[in-house]
């Protein structure tokens, strides 16, 4: 059996490797490096990224922990390369891993000729075209671009110059105070630049839960990072070598760049989906719980499907998609899905942001006889000794039974510790079986125990 995989992102490579490991004849294709907008353009230079401005920041405060230091300057070429050598090695491990399984790379931009037929336009020069016995389509997403914004004026960024590292502006306008927009206002402050976010909702992290915002906020404005809630950006314009955003509220900001962080779109324009016959909802492709689209054998996953757009969670719909492409093809009749409600989702902000499940508001909605209960790493001995005792533990459970529906983390390692409340909830392990459990100390998830001891209580579990 042959198995074609168009784009080569976490959801792609993560479909190629696991129908190769099957053993189906693979064919990638990808336009440009292996590993997507997560390695080349998001998680992995931005993170790179907030690890420099962490120590950056830690040298600010190297006074509270008793000692005297100067604080780190920032060497734009310095760092920009140190975040390319991150990049280079993990793209190198992705190829390294095509070559072992045998997966065909094909570099070029793929376009859908036909049912589960690709017309590729080679890097190189020409066209081939690839017709396999499925197709999982994987081309992830693209930058949003506001529409009242000239997105080519000089001075206007978007995430993708943001992590190139060209210069770092004295001051900066972000718009847009979701997940990308708050991690680079935390690592430009970091780095010395007068951040601004202004954002459309009247909350920061549009979403989550209030007091995950209330706690992020407060922190954020702590690093000096200002922000107009409730507002819009209007008009951009370049003044005299400067940058003027004009707020809908009629506030007038001027900077020396305007960064447009307001999401992604599915990655569907001019791949030929829709003219071959893939039911699309906008620009997203529509699928079922299988990830199988309206074509027999053609599937898609990630970014492109719209849902919860993040790495981890593409890469587990391309394993669950290759292994139902390959059952399908070997006349098996059981499908798998994904569990959703398991996935944890994370902020890489100073501190740091984790959530899996429902928050009590909505599991209420949802009809469930929800508890909440919070513990604080201020009681913590690991968290008070590393001097990042802000934040708490959030834990949501059913009344009655115990059973964890949701966890909200603020605070420090909080994208570390998530996942022991997420494997808790994805095998059906209680608040009372997590607080029964002994936990190291000092660690600092010890407060996750500590929360799930009151969260028992209060089930009367």
């Amino acid at each position: 059996m042959h198995i074609v995989v168009l784009g080569g992102g976490p959801g792609g490579y993560s479909a190629a490797f696991q129908a190769a490991r099957l053993g189906a004849k693979v064919t990638l294709i990808e336009r440009e490096r292996l590993g997507g907008t997560c390695l080349l353009w998001g998680c992995i230079p931005t993170k790179t990224i907030l690890r420099s401005a962490r120590i950056v920041r830690d040298t600010r405060e190297a006074a509270d922990f008793g000692l005297t230091a100067a604080v780190a300057s920032v060497d734009v070429p310095a760092l920009r390369a140190r975040k390319e050598s991150v990049v280079d090695e993990l793209v190198d491990q992705v190829e390294s891993t095509a070559r072992r399984l045998s997966v065909e790379v094909v570099h070029g931009a793929g376009r859908m000729a036909g049912p589960r037929t690709i017309e590729v336009s080679l890097a190189e020069g020409g066209t081939r075209t690839i017709e396999g016995d499925a197709l999982i389509l994987a081309t992830g997403s693209a930058v949003f671009r506001l529409p009242n914004i000239d997105h080519d004026l000089e001075g206007v960024w978007t995430s993708d110059h943001a992590v190139a590292l060209t210069e770092i502006p004295k001051t900066i306008v972000i718009i847009g105070g979701g997940v990308i927009g708050l991690e680079f206002a935390c690592a430009y402050a970091a780095f010395g630049s007068v951040v601004t976010v202004v954002e459309l909702m009247e909350q920061v992290l549009p979403g989550n839960d209030r007091r995950v915002v209330r706690q992020t906020q407060e922190a954020l404005e702590e690093l000096g990072i200002q922000f107009h809630l409730a507002d819009a950006v209007e008009r951009v314009e370049r003044v005299d070598g400067r940058m003027r955003a004009t707020l809908r509220g009629g506030t007038v900001l001027e900077s020396d760049v305007v960064m447009s962080a307001v999401g992604r779109i599915p990655n569907s324009a001019d791949c030929g989906y829709a003219e071959a016959g893939v039911e699309m909802d906008r620009a997203a492709v529509k699928v079922d719980e299988h990830f199988r689209t309206n074509l027999a054998g053609v599937y898609a996953i990630g970014d492109l499907i719209g849902g919860m757009m993040l790495a981890h969670v593409a890469e587990e719909e391309g394993v669950v998609a290759a292994r139902n492409a390959v059952a399908v093809l070997a006349g098996g009749k059981h499908l798998e899905t994904v569990r959703y409600d398991c996935v944890p989702a994370c902020v890489y902000t100073f501190p740091e942001v984790a959530v899996v499940g429902s928050s009590r508001d909505s599991a209420k909605e949802a009809g469930i006889d929800a508890v909440q209960a919070v513990a604080k790493f201020a009681a913590n001995g690991k968290a008070l000794g590393e001097g990042d005792s802000g934040g708490f533990v959030q834990m949501v459970a059913e009344k009655g039974t115990g059973r964890i529906v949701g966890s909200q983390i603020a605070g420090p390692h909080a994208v570390e510790i998530i996942h022991e409340v997420a494997v808790a909830m994805r095998h059906g392990i209680g608040v009372r079986q997590l607080a029964e459990t002994v936990h190291a100390h000092p660690t600092v998830s010890e407060v996750i125990r500590m929360a799930c001891a009151d969260a028992a209580q209060k089930c009367g579990v």
